[in-house]
């Protein structure tokens, strides 16, 4: 039998303005398997995203592409 292999994850936390809350949200779960986001109920504009090493590099091209678009700040990195 076959080690599992077993993935660890960081955390990326996002700020971005209310109104586009939900348009990240989604984005992400269309990517199905890249990030999971979960949205921050206690604080106003932020989005947790946990990606793993294989979906890292992805995750902050698509944040990059997103900051042309609409003030988005990465807030914390957890991997840094």
């Amino acid at each position: 039998m076959q080690e599992e292999e077993i993935f660890e994850t960081s955390r990326i936390t996002i700020r971005v303005p209310r109104e586009e809350i939900v348009f990240v949200d989604m984005l992400f779960k269309a990517y199905e398997g890249l990030a999971l986001a979960t949205i921050d109920r206690e604080r106003t504009g932020l989005i947790h995203l946990d990606v793993t090493p294989g979906t890292r590099a992805d995750v902050l091209a698509i944040l990059k592409d997103l900051q042309e678009k609409m003030p988005l700040f990465i807030v914390e990195d957890d991997s840094i």
